[in-house]
């Protein structure tokens, strides 16, 4: 069956709808994610745009300050969640994946026993006809949140050392403890987008499903890959609704990407915690916060196996080093 886009949006309950489900099954043409792992998707572009807006012409502590406010504004966990939602949402904007999840699921009890099947094993997903084209689109709608980001937190960093000519970086920070835990109490509070953020995410998503990705095949398919993938399936099987969120937990969090973020936070912390001028805030700002967090979701996309660790290092030589610690388819809020 050919699954036609649907250019409508709605937001309302617990479950926001993809677009496009499969209308003899279901009665209309939307598939149903959870309320909280679509706000995770939204959380993340709007963490991921607005910490690569940060550039390095600081012009004084209060700049840095906000500076720091700004990428460290998210939550390891919410983060994680929304990458994958994200790439499933993308994922779902591929006709031939969404045919191929509904050809391999058939019907009645044989779709229910697939949804399982997926849940058990992620990797299943990326075995349905259309998925390596879905792979694709999840690779390069994470790939178009990372590069920017990578590229402003190399940015900053460079920043640290350049503005050491203005006496301002030289002073130390009034508060650095108080600045530390505000960074701390940031990083452990969940972003709460509205639903008209949740619209305007995946307005941008469905508005990109047209584009062309890279015609590469896949050398292989990494875990939130995996992930991303056998969400967006859960989804077009009506199996993703908000009475499936503690089923679909597993599909949410994958231990390497975890823990790959999980360390950028450490490290930021640990490198604020020996900081003393200003200009050594920046040098953590933009290598943790910034670079690290978004080489974290640029391996997860593309499939790295390594967990950043970036190497001690000290923007005032010999002082304070430290160690790093080791859609054309709509999605709809599911109102049960």
């Amino acid at each position: 069956m050919k699954i036609g886009g649907v250019a409508a949006w709605a937001l309302v309950g617990a479950c926001v709808v993809v677009g496009g489900a499969i209308a003899d099954d279901y009665g209309d043409d939307s598939f149903q994610m959870p309320r909280d792992v679509v706000s995770a998707a939204t959380a993340f572009v709007t963490y991921m745009r607005g910490a690569a807006a940060v550039d390095g012409g600081f012009a004084n502590g209060e700049a840095v300050h906000r500076g720091l406010q700004a990428v460290s504004s998210y939550e390891t966990g919410q983060l994680e969640e929304g990458m994958i939602a994200y790439g499933a949402i993308a994922a779902l904007q591929d006709d031939n994946f969404v045919e191929g999840v509904d050809r391999a699921a058939g019907r009645g009890e044989a779709r229910a026993a697939l949804a399982e099947r997926l849940v058990e094993d992620p990797f299943e997903a990326t075995r349905i006809d259309g998925a390596a084209g879905a792979a694709r689109r999840v690779e390069a709608a994470l790939a178009t949140q990372a590069e920017p980001l990578v590229s402003a937190g190399s940015h900053v960093k460079i920043a640290a050392y350049s503005v050491q000519h203005q006496a301002w970086s030289k002073v130390f920070v009034p508060d650095a403890q108080g600045r530390l835990a505000e960074v701390k109490s940031l990083s452990a509070s969940r972003s709460e987008p509205t639903e008209a953020d949740n619209e305007a995410m995946m307005a941008r998503v469905a508005a990109r499903g047209a584009e062309a990705a890279d015609a590469d095949a896949p050398a292989g398919y990494s875990a939130i890959e995996a992930r991303a993938l056998a969400l967006a399936a859960e989804a077009v099987l009506g199996h993703a609704r908000a009475s499936d969120r503690e089923r679909l937990s597993p599909l949410l969090t994958e231990t390497s990407s975890a823990q790959c973020l999980r360390m950028a936070k450490l490290n930021l912390y640990q490198c604020m915690a020996v900081a003393g001028p200003q200009y050594e805030d920046i040098f953590c700002m933009g290598q943790h916060a910034m670079y690290d967090t978004a080489q974290c979701v640029s391996a997860a996309a593309r499939g790295g196996t390594e967990i950043m660790a970036s190497a001690a290092y000290s923007v005032r030589p010999g002082q304070g080093s430290y160690q790093p610690l080791a859609a054309h388819h709509s999605l709809r809020i599911d109102p049960n």
